[in-house]
């Protein structure tokens, strides 16, 4: 039971309290994007989902090569970044030869998904805070689905954002701003960080 408690706790953490869009500001171009276009927003989902989810795994199991205090550290993006080209590649390559309607429904979305800021800051994210397979599962799903909600979050006011009652001068990318910084604001403080005067 406390195995389930604690994997219900890291999928709270990584979609609500660690939302990369909301707490550290990763992925806002992509976010504003799909929320824009709106059309296959359940598919981008699922995709950065998946991405996050298979990119973790994958760091779990190199994440013994690259200490802290060694000089290994310094090729972790590269190496990271290389992990998600790989990723990218054969699941295209698998969508290609396996579902071909498939493919030619979503390969649009799948390279929106793999290379954003919020995928490669999961994988920085999770390999300082994980230490389980189990963690770096998890956290993995939790980030790509908090990422799906904060898509979903912005998709839902844009077009008020644009709205004629909203004066001429916010309408528009600075309201969205504004929007995304009090959210941020709000889930920053489900974090726990109090401010001392």
């Amino acid at each position: 039971m406390e195995i389930v408690k604690n994997i219900i706790l890291a999928a709270f953490t990584s979609v609500i309290i660690e939302n990369t869009i909301f707490s550290r500001a990763l992925g806002t171009s992509t976010l504003i994007l799909v929320a824009k276009s709106r059309k296959n927003l359940f598919g981008f989902g699922m995709s950065v989902t998946y991405i996050t989810a298979v990119v973790s795994v994958i760091t779990y199991f190199i994440k013994d090569f690259f200490s802290l205090d060694g000089e290994a550290y310094i090729y972790v993006p590269l190496v990271y970044i290389l992990i998600l080209g790989l990723v990218y590649i054969l699941t295209l390559l698998c969508l290609w030869r396996f579902a071909p309607p498939l493919f030619l429904k979503i390969r649009k979305y799948v390279h929106i998904s793999a290379f954003n800021c919020a995928v490669l800051g999961a994988m920085f994210i999770i390999s300082k805070y994980c230490v389980t397979f189990t963690d770096y599962l998890v956290n993995g799903i939790g980030i790509g689905l908090g990422f799906v909600l904060a898509v979903y979050m912005t998709a839902v006011v844009y077009d008020k954002i644009y709205s004629e009652k909203a004066p001429y001068a916010f309408r528009g990318y600075p309201l969205l701003m504004i929007y995304l910084g009090i959210l941020g604001m709000a889930f920053w403080g489900f974090s726990g960080h109090m401010i001392n005067y």
